[in-house]
């Protein structure tokens, strides 16, 4: 049965989303700061100036962030709420595709 969209259950889902997605962040920080001062590192070493260090490194954080970002969204599709939870249901209609 498909459920009226009222403020108080999309702030849940809202709440859901958001602080996974803050936790998401800072994983990705981590990660994008660990990555870029390896990358940082060996490129220094091997003598590519820091203005050219910078433009190879920080598209790759960006899509280190961009790919993490994805993790929130799959955490919250599927939970629970109590009252509802959140899932994917076709718009074909099953038994014609068969």
């Amino acid at each position: 049965m498909e459920l009226e969209i009222t403020w108080d259950r999309v702030v849940r889902i809202w709440w859901s989303f958001l602080w996974r997605n803050l936790l998401a962040i800072l994983g990705a920080i981590v990660i994008g700061a660990i990555v870029g001062f390896i990358l940082g590192l060996i490129l220094g070493i091997i003598g590519v100036p820091t203005e050219t260090i910078k433009m190879i490194v920080q598209p790759i954080g960006f899509l280190i962030g961009l790919g993490i970002s994805v993790i929130p969204l799959k955490m919250v599709l599927g939970k629970n709420f109590g009252e509802f939870r959140l899932v994917l249901i076709s718009t074909e209609d099953t038994e014609s595709n068969t």
